[in-house]
């Protein structure tokens, strides 16, 4: 348990450094010619072990390790944004893009209001664990996208 107040400016300043270094990367990573979906499979690992590593040390003392868990995960949040943007881009018309993204938006705000509804039977690991869950599944469909478009490459 945490003895003391949690500094919550601090977590919140660290949070948003991380937050803005995913973003920076963003542009390293596309600066050196990775392909979009490369970065989107490699961010999405690391958010997978970032909220499994949090479920996991959440109910433990391991305040650095639960810590350096949400800090790799805010990282990703910052990577995320330019990512799925590059990605809606070029795989999404233009003239479809909105009418699609609000479409998806129904099924995730039905997870987040069945994981919040079911919060005192889940509790915060449960949370988690629906987190961690839901970016594995996002994971294996970036490493989908990824396999289907190293595909259409090689048969160009």
């Amino acid at each position: 348990a945490i003895k003391g107040e949690v500094p919550f400016g601090k977590v919140f300043s660290c949070f948003m450094a991380c937050c803005m270094f995913g973003s920076s990367l963003f542009k390293v990573l596309s600066d050196r010619k990775v392909a979009v979906e490369d970065t989107a499979v490699g961010m999405l690992a690391v958010a997978v072990g970032g909220m499994a590593t949090a479920a996991v040390a959440g109910s433990s003392s391991q305040l650095a390790v639960l810590a350096a868990a949400f800090f790799a995960f805010e990282l990703c949040v910052g990577l995320y944004f330019p990512t799925i943007g590059t990605l809606r881009a070029k795989y999404l018309p233009d003239e479809h893009r909105s009418i699609l993204v609000n479409l998806f938006g129904i099924p995730l705000n039905l997870i987040v209001v069945t994981v919040f509804t079911r919060i005192k039977h889940l509790g915060t690991k449960g949370a988690l664990w629906c987190s961690a869950s839901s970016l594995t599944l996002a994971l294996l469909a970036g490493v989908l996208l990824r396999y289907s478009n190293a595909c259409s490459d090689e048969g160009e």
